[in-house]
C-alpha cells in the first residue's frame, strides 16, 4: 500500500498543473465509471440517472444538470438503498464516517479504501504546498472519543507523515479530545514540543485568546484548521497571538478533503481529483465568478455509497485563476451552511452574508452569530466578557438591514461564551425556523 500511496501522490503533484481540458477529460472518464457503477449496483440510483444515459448506453454530458440533487435527508431516509451491493475490483474494504450534524441531522456515510488513499495523498500534497516538515510533531485537538484521548495523556496516533517515508523521517502524531480545556491544550502542546496544531477555526481562535489572557509562551509554526472555512479575524488572531501560519482545510465526512488554502494567499484550491465540485444558484444554474452559491459535490472514488450531485450544505464563491501556477479551481470564500439559508414570507431565500472583518471592527465584538428566529426577525448574538463593552448597535442594525432586508426586526442578545454546536463547530449564520429542502 505504501507504493500505491506514493504513486497517487506523484500523480497529484502532476495533475495540479493539468490544463482545464485535461481535467475535464479526467472527470468524464472517472465519472462515467461512477455513474455506470451506481446505476447497476446502487438501488437509489437505478432510475435516478436515466436522464444522462443515451439509448446506446453512452453518457450525454450536456444533460449532467438534469441529475436530481441528492440532499442530506436522503442519507438518513434512503440509507440502505444508497449503499452499493458490490464494489469495483481494487477499491478495497469499506469504513464509515460520522458527520456530527452541524449542517443538519447527523449522518453516517460509507467510504471505500481507494477513496481513503486518494484523500490522504491530497492532504499530503497540501502539506507539501505549505512546506510542513513531516519529521516533526503534530497535535490534534479534536474528537468525541472520551477517555482514550483525554488529557494529560492524550493518545499517540499513527504518524501523520506519508506512509512511504522511512520510519526515522516520520514525525509523531498526538491527539487530545475536544473536551480538553484551553489551559490543558496549551500545556499539552508545550509538553510535546509540537510546532503543528490542528483543530476547528473557532476553537483555535479561543485558544489564542486564552494564551494571551494567561500570558503563556505558546508559539506554533502552523495551525491546520478543518471543517468549514476560516474567517479573517480568526486567522489574524491566530497569527498575531500564536505566531502561526494558517493552513485551512475545507472538508466534510461526506466529501473528505474538498479544498485547501494555497500557500500564496488566503483563497482555496479545490481538489478536483477527489471531488467534482459545482457552485449553483437557487435555480440550479452555475454561478458566475464572485457570485455566492450552493456547493454541490460528487466524490469521484466513493463507490461504496455514491453521492452524485450531493448538496454539501455550504455557500462558496468561485474565484479567478491563482498566480501560484497551479491550475486547480479556486474558491475565494467559503461562507456558510445551506441549512441556514434565511427564508422570508414573500418567498425570498437568501444566503446571509455580512462583511466579516468590517463588521467585527465596527460592531466591536469578535464573536457574533446572526440567527433567524421569526419570519422577519433575527437575533444578533454576540459574546462579551467585558462588563464595560458597548457594541455599536446602530452600525449593526444598518448593516444587517442593508445587506439582508430593510424590514427586518433585529434583537441584540449578549452571550457569556461562544455558541458552539455539540461537535465543537461554530455556525455564523443560523436559522431556527423549521424547514427542510
Amino acid at each position: 500500500m505504501n507504493a500505491l500511496h506514493k504513486q497517487i501522490f506523484d500523480m497529484l503533484m502532476e495533475s495540479q498543473y493539468w490544463t482545464p481540458a485535461q481535467m475535464l477529460a479526467f472527470h468524464r472518464h472517472q465519472l462515467a465509471h461512477l455513474l455506470r457503477h451506481a446505476r447497476q449496483y446502487v438501488p437509489f440510483y437505478s432510475t435516478r440517472l436515466d436522464s444522462v444515459f443515451r439509448k446506446d448506453g453512452e453518457i450525454d454530458w450536456d444533460r449532467w444538470q438534469e441529475i436530481p440533487i441528492t440532499k442530506r435527508h436522503h442519507l438518513v431516509e434512503e440509507r440502505e438503498s444508497m449503499l452499493a451491493t458490490k464494489l469495483p475490483p481494487n477499491h478495497g474494504g469499506v469504513w464509515e464516517e460520522f458527520s456530527s450534524g452541524s449542517s443538519g441531522s447527523p449522518v453516517t456515510t460509507r467510504h471505500n479504501l481507494l477513496e481513503g488513499w486518494v484523500s490522504a495523498a491530497v492532504l499530503h500534497r497540501t502539506q507539501r504546498w505549505h512546506n510542513l516538515d513531516w519529521s516533526r510533531t503534530f497535535v490534534s485537538w479534536s474528537g468525541d472519543d472520551g477517555l482514550i484521548s483525554n488529557w494529560p495523556d492524550g493518545i499517540e496516533l499513527e504518524s501523520w507523515a506519508p506512509s512511504w517515508l522511512e520510519p526515522n523521517h516520520r514525525g509523531r502524531s498526538y491527539k487530545v479530545n475536544r473536551a480538553t480545556s484551553q489551559e490543558n491544550v496549551i500545556e499539552y502542546v508545550l509538553r510535546k514540543n509540537a510546532p503543528y496544531l490542528a483543530s476547528r477555526p473557532k476553537l483555535l481562535q479561543s485558544l489564542a485568546f486564552a494564551t494571551e489572557r494567561l500570558k503563556t509562551p505558546l508559539r506554533v509554526d502552523v495551525v491546520s484548521t478543518f471543517g468549514t472555512g476560516i474567517t479573517e479575524d480568526e486567522r489574524d488572531d491566530i497569527r498575531r497571538i500564536l505566531g502561526a501560519k494558517v493552513l485551512s482545510l475545507y472538508s466534510s465526512g461526506e466529501g473528505c478533503k474538498i479544498a485547501a488554502t494555497c500557500e500564496s494567499g488566503h483563497h482555496y484550491h479545490v481538489n478536483p481529483e477527489l471531488n467534482y465540485l459545482e457552485i449553483l444558484d437557487d435555480k440550479g444554474q452555475p454561478c458566475a465568478m464572485g457570485q455566492p452559491g450552493r456547493v454541490i459535490i460528487t466524490p469521484i472514488y466513493n463507490t461504496a455509497q455514491p453521492l452524485i450531485r450531493y448538496e454539501q450544505g455550504d455557500i462558496a464563491v468561485r474565484g479567478p485563476a491563482c498566480s501560484c501556477g497551479k491550475q486547480l479551481p479556486v474558491l475565494q470564500e467559503i461562507s456558510g451552511r445551506v441549512i441556514h439559508l434565511f427564508r422570508f414570507p414573500d418567498g425570498q431565500i437568501i444566503a446571509p452574508s455580512l462583511p466579516n472583518k468590517e463588521f467585527v471592527d465596527n460592531f466591536g465584538a469578535k464573536t457574533w452569530q446572526l440567527v433567524q428566529t421569526g419570519p422577519l426577525e433575527v437575533d444578533l448574538r454576540y459574546v462579551t466578557t467585558d462588563p464595560g463593552f458597548v457594541p455599536n448597535k446602530a452600525y449593526a442594525l444598518e448593516a444587517i438591514r442593508r445587506r439582508l432586508r430593510p424590514d427586518l426586526q433585529v434583537n441584540f442578545v449578549a452571550l457569556a461564551e461562544t455558541p458552539l454546536t455539540a461537535a465543537g463547530k461554530f455556525i455564523l449564520y443560523k436559522s431556527e425556523l423549521a424547514n427542510r429542502d
